[in-house]
């Protein structure tokens, strides 16, 4: 509160709540004051429209110099530039994050191929074994896809967990990354069982497809 008469250093002409600045994380509070007061030899307006920003710059422009002859717009971008503008580092990172993403599932999926193929390939006396006692083909196919899936769920499981610290690592260094991407986490752990599945399925059924007897003599 001040007297009445009393001198006045700053008029306010508005308020926010809550300002996204710098790299748009922060949210600050801030306050409009008249250009006369402003206490730095630039300043700068923003104006809204419904027509493309870019045909709006020479009309801008043009109002800018009827009110001063003196003055002219330095650098005028759109909002959409500001905001690329100051994401440029976190741009780089998501990308940067997202070739590692991309290369660790890759290998993840070879890995799990090639485990899993090795494995199933182990198994080719169990096999011929199963179908000389008179086990169908795709009996034993089904069971062995089955016993791949019972462990490439464990692996998934152990790995979503550890997917999900990650994630809550990864807000501090990203704006707008949730530590639970259901659709993120769906599709890694569909592409990593497709692979576990294709992995048991191609070498259980060429198993199958020999002859049980020269299997079981060459065992």
């Amino acid at each position: 509160m001040t007297k009445l008469g009393a001198y006045i250093p700053w008029q306010i002409v508005g308020t926010y709540h809550n300002v996204h600045t710098a790299d748009q994380r922060d949210e600050n509070p801030e306050m409009l004051i008249p250009f006369y007061q402003i206490p730095w030899s630039q300043a700068g307006f923003a104006v809204r429209t419904s027509e493309n920003p870019s045909t709006m710059l020479n009309s801008i422009s043009a109002a800018v110099h009827q009110v001063d002859s003196g003055v002219a717009l330095a650098e005028p971008k759109t909002l959409d530039e500001v905001v690329d503008e100051s994401m440029s580092d976190q741009r780089f990172t998501l990308i940067l994050f997202t070739s590692f993403a991309a290369v660790a599932l890759f290998l993840a999926g070879l890995g799990i191929y090639g485990v899993m193929s090795f494995s199933v390939a182990q198994r080719a006396h169990e096999i011929a074994l199963r179908m000389a006692l008179g086990a169908t083909r795709n009996r034993v196919v089904g069971l062995i896809i089955r016993d791949g899936v019972v462990l490439a769920a464990i692996g998934l499981g152990l790995g979503l967990i550890g997917a999900y610290f990650v994630g809550r690592a990864m807000q501090s260094l990203l704006f707008g990354i949730q530590a639970l991407d259901f659709a993120a986490f769906l599709s890694v752990a569909v592409v990593l069982l497709a692979a576990a599945i294709l992995a048991c399925f191609l070498p259980a059924r060429r198993a199958a497809s020999v002859s049980p007897m020269r299997v079981l003599r060459t065992e």
